[in-house]
């Protein structure tokens, strides 16, 4: 089993590189779903789960 750990953002941005011509808009919407989910994962952690009502309060 490998235990070396890479974050998505680096395995994105890697596989980038073997495709010299693509335009990098799926990187762009990769990076924009990995930032949302890290500001998900930021609020829940932050009020914890059960707390978590979203915009209703």
């Amino acid at each position: 089993m490998d235990t070396e750990c890479i974050t998505v953002t680096s395995y994105v941005l890697d596989q980038r590189k073997k495709y010299p011509g693509a335009t990098g808009d799926l990187t762009i919407l990769l990076n924009a779903l990995l930032t949302a989910v890290k500001a998900c994962a930021a609020a829940v952690q932050k009020a914890g789960i059960a707390k978590l009502y979203g915009l209703a309060g």
